[in-house]
This record gives C-alpha cells, structure tokens and sequence, in this order.
C-alpha cells in the first residue's frame, strides 16, 4: 500500500473523529504505521505535525459553524475539543489574526485561510513539500491524453510520457521555456480511474500534430506544491491535497497539474511542481 493511501487513512479517521479526543497513536493506527514512523512521514508530506493539522482542521470548521449558525460561540469552541472559550479565542486569533465575535459579526468575509503559514514560515528541511499561492494565467498545451488507473497502478500514465517524449520535437510551437505539463482532467477524473495528459506548453497554436491534442488552461488560482524528489506522486497529491483542506481552502472543479520545468527544477531538491485548483 502506497504511503498516500496510508495517509488518507489517516486524514480519513481525523476527519471522522474531529470532535472527539484523537490522540496520536490511534491516528498511526489507522494509518498501519507505528507512532514513531507515522509522525515523521506525515510531517515530511505536509510539513506540518499531525497536532498542528488537527488544530486548523477544528478552527476551519468552527469557523464555519461561527458563520452558518447562531450557537453560542463557548459551545462551538467545547464542541470542536477546545476546554475554553478564551483558549479557543487565543488559537483562533493566533491562526487567523480576527477573534471569532469579529469573524461572526462580520458574515460577508472570504472563508478564512492561514496565507502566513505558506509564505512566511518556511520549511527548510530539503525533504519535504513546500507550499505557496500562485494566480496562473491563461495559456494553451499540446500533447497526448490516456486513461490511467489512479496511482498509475496499470502503468498507463508512464507509458504516456514515453510515447509524449518521443514525438515532442513534432510540435513546432513549443514554448522556449520547455514547461511539461503533467494535467488530471478534472471531467474524467473519479476515485479509480482519470484521463491524464501529457503536454508542452506552446506559445501559438496553428498546428497539430496527428494523434495529439490542444487544450487551454484558464486562469486560475492554486495551491501551489514544491515536491522534492524524496516524496512520490501519489504522496505528493495526498499530503498537498490533505494540507490545502486544513488550511480552509476549499478544492475547485478544475483541472489538477504537474509542473516540470527546467528552470524551477534543482537536482538536489525539487522534482516538480504540484497544483490545486482552489477557491479565492
């Protein structure tokens, strides 16, 4: 079993137990791990420890309940595992810079997202995903789609890269920057199977060669993932879709990309670039 579907066991059970008592060796237990090896797996695919994940994972969804509902807000911080309403206070003010009478009062604010977390407290440890914003504009690929098992599991998908990387020299309008896209068409994607297409990006688009494809990405915002070369793909999209939840962020019906560009990659650290489409 890969060690994402291990971690959203684990995320799964935390999910499903957000308002109870979690403690860290039934967290582990769900995942198959022991305590020792589930806290550092999870903190080198979120980086992140599984506390701090719980944390914003009972903020995120009290300050939900803050908006939707006129509960006393002493009872949503007992409900969500805080012994106070001033501790939940402090975490809240802590995490997201606004108490919670001044986030209920206000109603029409965005969903609450803890932005800092990405760009100001940075990972230095090289093994582990680091994470940002990026707004992307719009902007056309060429290349070859497959159906592929999640995972890769039948192969497809690495398949499809040789084929794409042979006949690449064919596509006469290929940027100059030589970005490869590795795209989740979101319209075909489920929790077995997906349609994943391997891609150039391309500067104009006035020819197509036989038995490929062009599409256009629109401008969106995402979840930006560094992923280094420690990490898998499969890791990489639970862990980085696992942290974007906690952080409040709510996933958008778009496509999912993998970025491999020859100017954003460093040998020693960073092998692609992982992102999710998400809601401003």
């Amino acid at each position: 079993m890969h060690n994402s579907q291990c971690l959203q066991k684990a995320l799964d059970y935390i999910d499903s137990n957000i308002t109870k008592n979690l403690n860290l060796y039934d967290i582990s237990n769900a995942a198959g791990f022991s305590v020792p090896h589930f806290y550092r797996l999870f903190k080198s695919l979120t980086g992140d420890t599984v506390y701090a994940y719980i944390l914003r994972c009972r903020l995120s969804m009290a300050a939900s309940q803050l908006i939707e509902n006129d509960q006393p807000i002493a009872e949503i911080a007992y409900n969500y595992g805080f012994e106070s309403h001033d501790v939940f206070t402090r975490a809240f003010r802590r995490i997201y810079g606004i108490t919670p009478i001044k986030y209920r009062n206000s109603k029409g604010v965005p969903p609450l997202k803890r932005k800092e977390v990405l760009s100001g407290e940075s990972i230095s440890d090289s093994q582990q995903m680091k994470f940002s914003i990026l707004h992307s504009i719009g902007f056309y690929v060429i290349g070859m789609e497959r159906q592929a098992r999640q995972w890769d599991s039948d192969g497809a998908v690495g398949r499809l890269w040789n084929d794409f990387l042979e006949r690449v020299e064919e596509i006469e309008e290929a940027s100059r920057s030589n970005v490869m896209y590795g795209i989740c068409e979101h319209e075909f994607c489920n929790t077995e199977s997906l349609k994943y297409m391997a891609a150039i990006g391309v500067d104009k688009v006035t020819m197509i060669p036989e038995g490929m494809i062009k599409r256009y990405i629109k401008p969106h915002c995402f979840f930006s993932a560094s992923v280094p070369d420690s990490i898998s793909v499969p890791d990489a999209y639970a862990g980085a879709f696992g942290y974007a939840k906690s952080l409040g962020y709510s996933i958008e019906d778009y496509d999912t990309i993998e970025v491999y560009n020859h100017m954003f990659y460093d040998p020693e650290f960073y092998r692609f670039q992982l992102l999710i489409p998400i809601r401003e």
